[in-house]
């Protein structure tokens, strides 16, 4: 009897151990790995779930991109780094059928594309109709998708908005198409300006491949996914509301109840102030959850609203007419949280909040919400360089962005790349994200200088302010990641070129950014606190233009020159040398320096391409001349413009200039080629070599008349 009871208990003991072991093991089993198959009904609902996004994802997914950026970059350490001329880059080409193809995108095992950016305009301003798109997935050899890439991308195929949808010159395909083993992207013409961010999922993950049945199956569903990101209906849950007359200093504080919650849309108003601008940059959102401090950023900056008022939705954001500003981020925590509003400007503001807060269920994958705030004084846009919006370790997610943009004069501000390195990417040294250029990025397209009726919003982009005339003085533009938000296992750092149409030494632009993010506790990230910037006087456009001026007046510049020592050379013969010697020189040089190229046999050649032009062009180089100089032809994209014997017994620079006359750009670029027919009688070598010196080129088009 003992026996048996002592074998009963021992066979009990086993059985809980057994639960024990079973239940941490299924635990500790992603749940994508046990019964759930990710299809475009989970990608849909995923899309508009906003407690999903607090959640580091179980699934291990990493979001990667391709894209058309010049292949001339291939390290920060190597020239190259900043070419522009980013439409033009694909993987390879192959023949399909007769018929040649350029991959612009390839991924091995399974994934989702979850965003597609495409510019609508093909080589020109004038060709709208552009190449058509194939999707092969799995291996097959017929494609899941063929038609007009711009037609898809802006909503005019079978994927209706908000799913695809056109911007300003573009169109953004926000539509997921998962695929279980493989897919490649093709273009049946040559590539041009294009984005690509997809999902990589780990081998085992169990995914439904895209087809134009299942796409019909999810009918309904589409629609209510469609119907929810268009409505943005108001929050549910527990109401706070407190208004207040702020002085500076002063704060209106939220204690949120404790236990497990989150904060589900906070509204704020303004009002009783005189310069509502300073208010918005000067009185500072601030957030603390579980004892760290996550949130600290100017209350316009965080809605899109710098230098001026402008109402928009967005599906985390907007803005009414009436100027009141509400978020929608979810903001969890674990056992406490606040909200503050804090006036630092001399004058007082009154400010009206209502906050709705809920339950949360906080588990191992939550995470803290953060928007971490940047501002500078004003950058000189060269030498370029590449301008952090973001570092950090940990574990998080990055959901979105918006950078703020003080234009001095008109013209194109924002020609910089996005690169973001996530984990391993430190180890290469290069981007897994590598981008196009600024408007790009925020899914606009240029190709013309910017104007206010340029301005859009849609649930997940926006390009909110534009400067007026011609982007002259705020803009702000603004992205939301959802099936497109990047994950980071250890670290991450997000950068974006600073780089602009006006590449001078004595040119500034101003920037602030925000960067919205959630993290794991415990990450780690280098954007504090900066009371000292928000509390400045907003700058103004007059400010910038009078620090532009005063830098202009240190040096001889020419208005509208593009400086040729700022251009790289993309081919030459061996013999050719740079900087072989100092070239004589009687007189001011633009920008104090000037390109300098030596010859030595008859026939040799250097080249230097100026990118990202779209139309019809006059141009006309500012050259060298002396007793050192030589000959030489002068060929745009191929064709023959002038030949000039740039010797003088004076030296000094061409007048008037070296006319090239009217030029049609090739693949968005003018290819300038200098080829040596040798020296006057009167020329003097230095060293057998003769000297190509070239101050400046100008272009004349319409850019600026449009």
């Amino acid at each position: 009897m003992i026996k048996t009871i002592a074998m009963k208990k021992t066979i009990f003991k086993f059985l809980i151990f057994l639960v024990f072991i079973l239940t941490t093991t299924i635990s500790t089993i992603p749940v994508f790995a046990q019964n759930e198959t990710i299809n475009l009904t989970s990608l849909l609902n995923e899309m508009v779930d906003r407690d999903k996004i607090t959640r580091f994802p179980e699934s291990d997914y990493k979001c990667l991109q391709a894209s058309s950026y010049n292949r001339e970059s291939v390290s920060p350490d190597k020239p190259g780094w900043f070419a522009d001329s980013d439409g033009i880059g694909f993987i390879r080409t192959e023949e399909n059928k007769g018929q040649k193809e350029w991959v612009i995108m390839e991924d091995d095992g399974p994934g989702v594309i979850s965003k597609i950016w495409a510019v609508c305009f093909y080589y020109g301003l004038n060709d709208t109709i552009g190449a058509n798109i194939k999707f092969y997935l799995d291996g097959a050899t017929e494609p899941a998708i063929n038609t007009n890439f711009f037609k898809l991308v802006k909503g005019q195929d079978f994927v209706k908005p908000p799913f695809a949808d056109k911007s300003t010159r573009a169109g953004n395909l926000y539509f997921p198409i998962p695929y279980a083993k493989s897919c490649k992207m093709t273009m049946d013409n040559k590539s041009f300006y294009n984005i690509i961010n997809y999902r990589k999922y780990p081998k085992e993950t169990k995914i439904k491949t895209f087809s134009m049945e299942e796409f019909e199956r999810v009918a309904e569903l589409r629609s209510e996914v469609a119907n929810k990101l268009n409505s943005l209906p108001n929050a549910n849950g527990k109401n706070i509301h407190k208004s207040q007359n702020l002085n500076e200093g002063e704060s209106l504080s939220f204690e949120l109840p404790e236990g497990n919650g989150a904060v589900k849309q906070i509204e704020i108003k303004i009002t009783n102030t005189q310069d509502l601008p300073q208010a918005l940059r000067s009185t500072i959102l601030i957030a603390k959850f579980d004892g760290e401090e996550t949130v600290w950023t100017p209350i316009g900056d965080f809605f899109n609203n710098v230098g001026k008022t402008q109402s928009y939705d967005m599906w985390d954001r907007s803005v009414k007419e009436d100027g009141t500003m509400i978020c929608r981020w979810m903001m969890p925590y674990k056992n406490i949280g606040a909200i503050s509003i804090k006036n630092l400007w001399n004058e007082p503001v009154d400010v009206s909040v209502n906050m709705v807060t809920e339950k949360y269920e906080w588990d191992e994958n939550s995470m803290h919400f953060y928007a971490s705030w940047r501002m500078d004084e004003p950058t000189p846009t060269f030498p370029l360089f590449d301008w952090n919006f973001l570092s950090a370790q940990g574990k998080g997610v990055v959901v979105g962005d918006q950078w703020t943009v003080l234009n001095p004069r008109e013209g194109w501000w924002g020609e910089g790349d996005e690169k973001i390195y996530v984990d391993d990417d430190f180890e290469r040294n290069f981007p897994s994200h590598f981008g196009t250029g600024t408007e790009d990025y925020y899914g606009w397209a240029g190709g013309i200088v910017p104007t206010p009726a340029d301005q859009f919003s849609k649930p997940f982009l926006g390009n909110i302010i534009v400067g007026h005339p011609r982007s002259m003085g705020y803009n702000v533009c603004t992205r939301t990641r959802v099936l497109d938000a990047i994950p980071f296992h250890k670290k991450i750092k997000f950068d974006v070129e600073s780089s602009c149409g006006t590449r001078q030494q004595w040119h500034f632009l101003h920037y602030s950014q925000t960067t919205f993010w959630y993290g794991k506790p415990g990450v780690k990230y280098n954007r504090k606190p900066l009371p000292e910037m928000a509390a400045l006087k907003l700058p103004t456009l007059e400010g910038l233009q009078q620090i532009v001026e005063k830098a202009k007046r240190q040096q001889y510049i020419v208005d509208g020159a593009l400086e040729a020592e700022i251009l790289s050379i993309s081919n030459k013969s061996k013999t050719v040398k740079e900087n072989h010697a100092e070239i004589a020189m009687w007189g001011e040089i633009s920008s104090g320096k000037m390109k300098n190229i030596w010859f030595e046999k008859e026939g040799d050649f250097a080249e230097i391409k100026i990118t990202e032009q779209f139309e019809n062009s006059i141009l006309k180089i500012c050259a060298a001349v002396g007793p050192g100089c030589g000959q030489f032809d002068i060929y745009v994209n191929g064709k023959l413009k002038v030949s000039q014997d740039l010797y003088s017994n004076h030296p000094g620079m061409s007048n008037p200039f070296i006319n090239l006359g009217e030029n049609e750009p090739l693949n968005n670029i003018y290819s300038v080629k200098f080829v040596f027919k040798g020296n006057n009688p009167s020329a003097r070598a230095n060293k057998s070599k003769y000297a190509l010196g070239i101050d400046y080129f100008l272009i004349e088009n319409n850019f600026l008349k449009r």
